[in-house]
């Protein structure tokens, strides 16, 4: 009964905080949400990787919960070392794989460049 207690908790977590980035912007907080300077200045990248990471979270989640309640049916328990590995290696891998693409996806988004302004464009006489 206890891996039911510890996974199936942390599944429905997950799945709550990738239905939270999936449904919406999630702007840049103290909890979540891209704190990068590039995602500062550029939002719609910012969304993007929310986006990627909340996907993750979410398949994450259901497999994370499924698997918890295959393995308590199956009469695993913490203290089947295999069986808890592998569960913390299913959370483990969602997040890191969610984390690894929104990088990628923010990283690989060209800088904001400024129009440049000319010398002479404010006067032109000279002194």
């Amino acid at each position: 009964m206890t891996i039911l207690l510890v996974f199936v908790p942390i599944g429905a977590l997950m799945i709550a905080l990738g239905v939270t980035f999936l449904r919406g912007p999630v702007g840049p907080q103290l909890w979540f949400g891209g704190r990068m300077p590039r995602t500062n200045r550029q939002r719609e990248a910012g969304h993007r990787a929310n986006r990627i990471v909340g996907r993750s979270l979410l398949v994450g989640g259901i497999i994370v919960a499924v698997a918890a309640i295959a393995a308590w049916a199956s009469g695993a328990t913490l203290d089947d070392e295999f069986v808890s590995l592998m569960l913390v290696a299913a959370v483990m891998a969602s997040i890191l794989a969610g984390l690894v693409r929104a990088l990628a996806l923010v990283r690989a988004q060209p800088e904001p460049t400024r129009p440049r302004r000319s010398r002479g464009a404010k006067g032109t006489g000279s002194r």
